[in-house]
């Protein structure tokens, strides 16, 4: 064996020699049961430390805050999944949209199913031209020029 090596045998005596007998054993174990707070300690105890802490949803938005920030190469490899923002929006989008849809749908097949005609021709006539009972005159009133053209009349 090689100079300064303890061999398995050498080290396990002296583990057994450091080893306490039976009695001091039992003191230790006294002692150590003294020391202990009872179950009512324990319960307390228990209850402060369950209040110190955040609850699940504090602690899940911490570590999506914590996740958010990463560079994406990073949060790819993480186990976990970043969280999908703006899922209820776009579940809301969709169902607004279809039943925009739907609607659409449903008002033509409805004015295409009707007896009557929803769309009427506009009756408007636009300034200057004329309406059915106004005749103009269609000759000249006049006097005519050398050139043909009428001549306005004159006051």
């Amino acid at each position: 064996m090689g100079k300064g090596k303890k061999s398995v045998k050498d080290h396990v005596d002296t583990v057994v020699e450091q080893l306490p007998d039976a009695a001091e054993l039992r003191e230790l174990k006294d002692q150590l049961i003294e020391r202990l707070p009872d179950r009512s300690e324990w319960l307390a105890l228990r209850d402060d430390l369950i209040e110190r802490l955040p609850d699940k949803n504090e602690l899940l938005d911490l570590r999506d805050g914590l996740v958010d920030k990463l560079p994406n190469e990073v949060s790819d490899k993480l186990p976990i999944q970043k969280r999908q923002r703006f899922v209820g929006l776009r579940k809301f989008a969709f169902v607004g949209l279809l039943t925009a849809g739907v609607a659409g749908i449903a008002a033509f097949v409805k004015a295409k199913m009707a007896d009557d005609q929803t769309y009427t021709a506009s009756t408007y006539t636009t300034p200057g031209q004329p309406t059915a009972g106004t005749t103009y005159p269609t000759t000249p009133t006049g006097p005519t020029g050398a050139t043909g053209t009428t001549a306005p009349p004159t006051i």
